[in-house]
């Protein structure tokens, strides 16, 4: 026997560590130490500053970019500050137009997609209306379309190759159409463009929010998470990294589905989303169009078809990636707007997708086929350098029969994958989990809300009608769809699916019941951890935090999945083996390793099918489709491209006016704004709008007596004034406000109110309603209320604005929601519900609209006096329903 080994303990962790990997792991531990020491000498300081702000930032640069670590206070931090020095922008942004009102003409003719007729036609009302001021000498269509080739060169335009492919059934080649951009060449067009390049990020780096104690991590952006750290590691010393964000995906151009496109769409991860998602310059670009291979009648199904069909994809796509592959490899220096010459490595980072099941057993792990429906269970991932030794393996076997037996397990393919050509990257680790196909089209769609609709069924329609009208009674909510009948009927767009998901807890649970349907209910309680883990994935800040309590839900999910599965194993014919269900264990590691969900999600890419679609229908002639279709798409780019260039023009043009006119007004004598004066307009908070005729509190009162039961209106409201105003140093105009019946006071029917989010800590605004007769219907929204003991919920009951001596004090009458639930029903245990009882009506209070925090969602349990806090609406509502049952003292259930 050799000697026995023997483990080191590293006093850094207090562990036994063994030989083989104790140089790694003290590496690892000095680090971590470092980090805390570096953090904690932050943190004293923060604690030695008195009145010190609680919320602070860190920022952790990527040693290669030479930046040391920053500490911001959050008030005043600005991610992307402006270019020291503005180009001065284009005196004619326009050209090669002869005037900015052909532009004008001209963009709203591609815009609105009108064809050449239609184009005519506006050309000819164009002159008649002409007053000259400007010329206008288009004369028709093909002016227009002349102009807009002369313009072409500000963006990349498109190239047409043709690719020809052997296929080895009949030792034939076929050859096929490709149209792509240089993606080299569009993130160049990116780069100079000035409105865009303040915004662009070089260097990975690493976010932290003091929370008073400690300084908590969190990611959001591409940048910020592990994957681009770990490609920065990889580069040379100074070099940054251009990361792409590539889409791919079928579409169908036609309503019957005969024209389909194949259309490819890039994206910077250098970009914030909020451009990167969004629309116009920086957002989405078709870079390219791949050739749709038909099935041959002879050949279809073949294996050596099949093989052939990814070949001519791969070789297509190779075309595609040409310029990044080989700037991957050496990088390219490139000299940007703020002078600083660059050296970029290009890389794929996301790749966004929806996944074909058949294809893989799952494109990220090692799992077998047989287990995707086990998510308890993790697998090593997958790599590149693992699939070209297993390719490279496969193609040393003597016959095709056992090439394809050793590729067939994995979904391999006998061909060279196109991204292996792309250095520091890995198309296994940039495939992603996307909650559009994975979540709302897959999950949900096809497996929970198809069981759901089973098990409503076996309970009668008298049921099934309940569920439609609870549909129909829920209250509404922005950006949200309001189907009013669901059962039985098929919907497509996931968009939808999601929007029923997140109703259905609240619109079944008194019908699928653990009595009346057992099984039903058991699924019930499945879909309520799927939405929650769905709301965790939808977070777009993470925080460790959010990050650990999303894998604690995956895996109360599978749990309670299994627990179904085994239960309906012997009567349901559902198989619940599929790769979507599996792709849920990835969730959280894509967005360690990429940032929040929302960088990868396919919403986005699918959402340019629709302007495609359109071109195909409006402005093509229905041959060489793809050929039209870009062009079209190219010249929308340029006029983006354009009308930024007018608007910084416009945008100067103004300012040099002010300047001019602050120049001639002399002094700042009677300036009323000086620093250090702090605005106390309650509109930065709250807003009300929508004024009414004033009346009479007795005419108010005689009006709403049905509906309110209140007595004494001005008597009330002059108690709460009396004893608020004074509790918050507001001077009262008399010894007491005296309101009587014959006061006039101006209802108001809308409230705007401004918020920070919990889960970005950005301003956002809710819009609310306190209106009887909102497009033909009473509309009167639910708020978080602030009180001196805690916050309340409550129902808006009446909003006005009340003279207190010459001005006008706005106030609410909120009916509240805080009178005693009693115990905790069982129900609501398991389905997580917070239950909240409004009091009796005759109870309702008067509030400063100050006093509201935001807007709620809640709907009414039945006839009683409960209600239901929605938290499934947005992650906002669902992290303030969550701290919620954590003051309520509520077992939160995962």
């Amino acid at each position: 026997m050799g000697p026995e080994c023997t483990s080191k303990h590293c006093d850094l962790c207090d562990q036994d560590i063994k030989p083989q990997g104790w140089t790694t792991h003290r590496k690892a531990c000095e680090t971590k130490v470092e980090k805390r020491r570096r953090d904690q000498v932050v943190i004293d300081a923060i604690h030695k500053e008195k009145g010190a702000p609680v919320s602070t930032l860190s920022f952790e640069y990527h040693p290669s970019s030479g930046i040391e670590t920053k500490i911001h206070s959050f008030d005043t931090f600005q991610r992307r500050p402006a270019m020291s020095s503005v180009p001065l922008p284009d005196a004619q942004p326009w050209l090669p137009f002869k005037s900015r009102l052909e532009f004008e003409v001209a963009e709203l003719a591609l815009e609105v997609g009108l064809n050449n007729h239609q184009t005519d036609r506006l050309v000819k009302l164009c002159h008649r209306c002409a007053i000259g001021k400007e010329k206008f000498s288009f004369k028709n269509h093909k002016d227009i379309h002349s102009m807009w080739e002369a313009a072409s060169h500000r963006i990349t335009k498109f190239t047409k190759e043709v690719i020809s492919v052997p296929y080895s059934g009949d030792n034939e080649s076929r050859e096929y159409e490709i149209h792509y951009h240089d993606l080299w060449e569009l993130a160049t067009d990116m780069l100079r463009n000035p409105q865009l390049f303040p915004h662009f990020t070089f260097d990975a780096h690493r976010f932290s929010k003091f929370d008073g104690n400690t300084f908590v991590p969190f990611v959001d952006e591409p940048f910020t998470a592990k994957d681009i750290w770990d490609v920065q590691s990889q580069l040379p010393p100074n070099a940054k990294p251009l990361a792409f964000i590539l889409y791919a995906d079928k579409t169908k151009l036609s309503s019957f589905g005969t024209a389909k496109g194949y259309p490819v769409v890039a994206r910077l991860a250098n970009l914030p989303t909020e451009i990167r998602n969004g629309q116009g310059a920086g957002s989405g670009y078709v870079v390219g169009w791949l050739p749709i291979v038909n099935d041959e009648k002879m050949h279809a199904g073949k294996p050596t078809w099949v093989n052939f069909k990814t070949a001519v994809w791969h070789k297509s796509f190779a075309r595609i990636l040409s310029s990044l592959a080989s700037k991957s490899r050496t990088g390219q220096w490139f000299e940007c707007l703020d002078g600083v010459t660059r050296w970029f490595f290009l890389c794929i980072l996301i790749l966004s997708a929806d996944y074909e099941e058949h294809l893989w057993p799952c494109p990220v792990c090692l799992v077998s086929r047989e287990e995707l429906w086990d998510t308890s269970k993790s697998y090593r991932r997958w790599t590149s350098n693992e699939s070209q030794g297993l390719v490279a393996a496969a193609r040393v076997k003597e016959t095709m029969e056992d090439r394809e037996e050793l590729l067939k397990e994995q979904a391999l393919h006998d061909i060279d994958n196109t991204f292996w050509d792309v250095s520091y990257s890995d198309v296994h680790r940039a495939l992603s989990h996307d909650r559009c196909h994975n979540n709302h089209g897959g999950f949900w769609s096809h497996h929970c809300w198809v069981e759901l609709q089973k098990y409503l069924g076996t309970l009668g329609r008298e049921k099934v009608s309940q569920v439609d009208k609870n549909f129909e009674s829920f209250p509404c909510w922005w950006n949200h769809k309001h189907p009013n009948h669901v059962i039985g009927i098929t919907f497509a767009d996931s968009a939808v699916h999601e929007d029923i998901s997140k109703v259905i807890i609240y619109a079944t649970h008194n019908i699928l019941t653990e009595h009346d349907c057992p099984l039903g209910y058991l699924l019930l309680r499945c879909i309520c951890l799927y939405l929650k883990m769905d709301m965790y994935a939808a977070v777009e800040v993470h925080t460790t935090d959010t990050i650990n309590a999303g894998r604690h839900t995956v895996q109360a999910l599978a749990a309670l999945m299994d627990q179904y599965i085994t239960k309906t194993a012997d009567e349901n014919e559902k198989n619940w083996n599929f790769l979507k269900l599996h792709m849920m264990t990835h969730i959280f590691d894509d967005i360690e390793a990429k940032g929040a969900s929302r960088n990868y999600n396919t919403k986005p890419n699918e959402q340019m099918h629709g302007p495609l679609k359109d071109s195909y229908l409006n402005q093509t002639n229905f041959k060489n489709i793809a050929e039209q279709i870009l062009h079209i798409d190219h010249w929308l780019h340029v006029a983006d491209d354009i009308c930024c260039c007018i608007s910084d023009f416009d945008d100067y043009m103004q300012s040099k006016s002010e300047d001019m006119d602050n120049d001639l007004s002399g002094d700042d004598e009677g300036a009323t704004d000086s620093p250090g004066v702090i605005s106390l307009d309650p509109s930065l908070h709250v807003k009300i709008g929508s004024k009414q005729a004033p009346q009479t509190f007795d005419f108010i009162e005689n009006t709403h007596q049905g509906r309110w039961h209140i007595h004494q209106l001005p008597h009330q409201a002059s108690e709460f004034l009396n004893n608020f105003l004074p509790a918050c140093n507001i001077p009262l105009p008399g010894r007491r406000i005296r309101l009587q019946s014959d006061d006039t006071v101006t209802e108001c029917r809308f409230l705007r109110v401004n918020y920070e989010l919990l889960v970005d800590w950005r301003q956002y605004t809710d819009y609310l309603r306190c209106n009887p007769r909102f497009f033909n219907a009473p509309r009167f929204d639910c708020v978080f209320i602030r009180t001196k003991e805690k916050n309340i919920l409550g129902h808006l009951v009446f909003l006005f604005e009340c003279p207190v001596g010459n001005d006008l004090f706005p106030l609410a009458l909120i009916h509240p929601f805080d009178a005693p639930t009693g115990m905790r029903l069982r129900k609501d245990k398991q389905l997580n519900l917070f239950r909240v009882r409004a009091r009796p009506r005759a109870q309702a209070e008067f509030f400063s609209v100050r006093s509201i925090i935001c807007g709620a969602l809640l709907v009414q349990d039945g006839n009683s006096l409960d209600y239901l806090v929605v938290d499934t609406v947005n992650m906002d509502m669902f992290l303030r329903v969550q701290e919620m049952h954590l003051d309520a003292g509520h077992v939160v259930r995962a």
